[in-house]
Parts: structure tokens; C-alpha cells; sequence
């Protein structure tokens, strides 16, 4: 039997990407968020007497390397050494070997080469396991080194490959690429992924995962963030994901009940409440407008300000950094009544000028050009509107 953890993509200190400004205790658990979802899983590995943990790179984030997160990582590393448990890990893209550093690695932690190298581990009970994988030297070190990758010889021991780089059907990322099948071929047991942020099975024997990113830092990180707890022996092995991220990342889309600002504010309010016990979290919120009664974009950001101010006074904040508007009915414009052909024809232009040029008014006025028809339409089209609402 082994009990193993098996996480990747820390990106320790990476910084949040977020279009609004945070309050200031917000902006704390952001500067934190990292280091607390790396504790929880310590926390969780000493608690649960795990043999080992594995880290399939970028565990620092090359965007914000620093004293701070070394020494953390090493006071981390050394409360895993006072309850025996290893720490085997690879460098990825990010935090690769060339990188500075100013952590000192207790004994129980076995940083790969940029060569292949297998470790052999007896856990507690008896069971023997051998961890095979190599580091990034430097983050543009895409070579496939998978052929220096020992075959398993098949008898009672547990074989696991470490390997930091991305399936050859993902696209969108420059690092190493890999088959299944060439992972197939060494007759491992289990191989621990490293490198996309978001956690996947790619196969179930052997099992072969991406754990994810440990902690959101943008939008299209949403969901639940953590590690993978792996339990068993060398014919079965239990995968089970235990999220601890700080902060989470969502999308959610709302149809609002009525158009008022009173009543927006209110639909935003009910559905924050109604997931604040879930925990600390920021969101894109959707906004869909089913009536004919348009809503200007104007008040949605006044409405945003609002419902960001009163976040500024919660621990367990529900932080909306955007809003987007859908309009069900369609928005009219001036430009849509007329035919394209029309608007760019300057001859009709200087011909709705006329009036003007003949009145006592045109002496008051700067030259109007062509060069301005879209803006004046516009700024006609607002006059209108807000006569029409005067009407009304």
C-alpha cells in the first residue's frame, strides 16, 4: 500500500490578473492566496501521513520570483521533513534550473536533474517504489526525453513517472509534447503530469493526470483548484482530487427579474449571498436583460460600484471584477435606420448642412466636416434618447 500526493502548478506569487482595483484586506488574501492553498496541502499530506508528495513543476512562478517564496517553500519542506514524508520534484517552464534561488532543501526533498534519474523509495509498510523524471535546465527546454525513461520490469513494486509537458493533442502551449502511447510503453503505474492549469485525466491504466493549477490567479482559471490524493498498491491505484485553493475564479450569467437600478442591485446582492459560504471568490457576472425596456451601460457601472464598495467590508468576500450586458431585444441605433451607402455619402452630408449654413446659428459654429458625421449622429441619437425619456 502507498498514499501519495501528487500536485503541479503552483506558480507560488504569480501575480492576479483582474481588471478593477481591490480593496485593501482584499488585496492580503490575493497576496496570500498562493501560499495558503500550498499550506492547506501540507497540512493535509502531515494529517493524512502520506509517504511522499510529487511536484510536476512550476512550482514558483517566473513572474514574481522571490526571497519570500523560497523561504516559505523551504518552511514548508521542513515541516514535511519532521513527519518523514519526501518530496520529489521536477522544474518546469517556470521555475527551471537556471533559475536563482535561495531555498535551502532539507534532506527530504530530491530535486531531478536535466537528465533522467530514478529514485527508489521502501514507505512505511514495506511497499517499494521507484520515481523516475528529469528538470527543465532552462524554460525554452522542450526536448522529449521520454526514450531515456526506464521500462518497468513488472514485478511487486510501484513504478511512477514524473514529467512536465503537454499531451500532443492540447494545443496552445510550447513545452515538451508526449503521446499516450509512448507513456504506455515504459508499463508504469502512474504518471504524474505537470503544465496545464486547469486538472485532466488523460487515461485510467495506467493513470495518467494533470493535477492543475493549486490557485487561480485569472477568468479562465475557474473552478475548483488542489491536488490529487493517490491511494494503493501495484494493481490499483485510487485517484481522488482534494481542492484548497484560497480564492476561486468563476463565470455565472443572471436574468434579471426587472430593469430598475434598485432591482438589479438587488438580483446581484440575493445571488452573492447565496454563495458566500462557499468561500473567498471573484466573478464575471453576466447580466441578461429579457425585456424590451433597454438598460443603459452607464448604470451598470454605476450599479458595479456600488456592489463592489460593500465588499470592501467582507471577509468572505464575493468580489464581482466585471460585468457584461446582454440585451435580449435588439438595440436600435440611429446608424441602423439608414442605408451604409447613405452615411458615407458626403454629397447627402453637405446637403443636411444646408439649413444650418442659412440660419443666423452657422456664424456661432465651428466649420462641421465630414470627417465628424459619425459623431454627430451619435451625439444626436443621446439628444433624442434623453428627450424621449423627459417625454416619458
Amino acid at each position: 500500500m502507498v498514499k501519495f500526493i501528487h500536485c503541479s502548478d503552483l506558480l507560488l506569487d504569480e501575480p492576479f490578473d483582474l481588471k478593477s482595483n481591490l480593496p485593501e484586506h482584499i488585496m492580503q488574501d490575493v497576496y496570500r492566496a498562493s501560499f495558503e492553498s500550498f499550506k492547506n496541502l501540507v497540512d493535509d499530506a502531515i494529517e493524512m501521513k502520506v509517504d511522499f508528495i510529487l511536484i510536476s513543476g512550476n512550482l514558483y512562478s517566473s513572474k514574481n520570483r522571490n526571497i519570500r517564496a523560497d523561504k516559505f517553500i523551504e518552511q514548508q519542506f521542513e515541516r514535511l521533513n519532521k513527519a518523514h514524508i519526501f518530496v520529489y520534484y521536477i522544474a518546469g517552464t517556470e521555475d527551471s534550473l537556471s533559475q536563482k534561488s535561495y531555498t535551502i532543501y532539507p534532506d527530504n526533498v530530491v530535486v531531478f536533474s536535466e537528465d533522467v534519474q530514478s529514485y527508489e523509495l521502501i514507505t512505511h509498510n514495506g511497499q517499494r517504489v521507484f520515481i523516475h523524471g528529469f528538470s527543465y535546465k532552462e524554460h525554452t527546454t522542450y526536448e522529449n526525453k521520454l526514450d531515456s525513461y526506464p521500462v518497468n520490469e513488472v514485478d511487486q513494486s510501484i513504478h511512477i513517472g514524473m514529467l512536465h509537458g503537454i499531451h500532443h493533442k492540447i494545443k496552445g502551449f510550447n513545452t515538451t509534447e508526449f503521446k499516450i502511447e509512448d507513456l504506455n510503453e515504459k508499463l508504469y503505474h502512474y504518471w504524474a503530469l505537470g503544465h496545464l492549469p486547469y486538472k485532466k485525466r488523460l487515461n485510467d491504466l495506467p493513470e495518467i493526470h494533470y493535477p492543475g493549477k493549486m490557485q487561480g490567479t485569472r477568468f479562465s482559471d475557474t473552478g475548483r483548484k488542489g491536488y490529487l490524493y493517490v491511494e494503493g498498491d501495484h494493481t490499483a491505484l485510487d485517484v481522488k482530487f482534494i481542492p484548497t485553493e484560497h480564492i476561486r475564479f468563476e463565470h455565472v450569467t443572471l436574468t434579471l427579474n426587472e430593469t430598475g437600478k434598485h432591482a438589479i442591485y438587488q438580483d446581484i446582492t440575493d445571488f452573492k449571498n447565496s454563495i458566500r459560504s462557499s468561500g473567498k471568490s471573484m466573478y464575471q457576472l453576466k447580466l441578461v436583460n429579457p425585456f424590451e425596456t433597454l438598460i443603459d451601460s452607464h448604470l451598470i457601472q454605476s450599479i458595479l460600484k456600488q456592489v463592489q464598495m460593500y465588499e470592501s467590508n467582507e471577509s468572505q468576500f464575493v468580489w464581482i471584477d466585471d460585468i457584461e450586458l446582454e440585451q435580449t431585444f435588439e438595440v436600435h441605433t440611429l446608424a441602423s435606420e439608414f442605408n451604409a451607402e447613405h452615411l458615407e455619402n458626403e454629397a447627402l452630408f453637405n446637403q443636411a448642412r444646408v439649413p444650418i449654413q442659412r440660419s443666423s446659428v452657422e456664424r456661432y459654429a465651428d466649420d462641421i466636416s465630414f470627417d465628424v458625421h459619425q459623431t454627430l449622429l451619435n451625439h444626436g441619437e443621446s439628444r433624442l434618447k434623453l428627450m424621449m425619456r423627459d417625454e416619458s
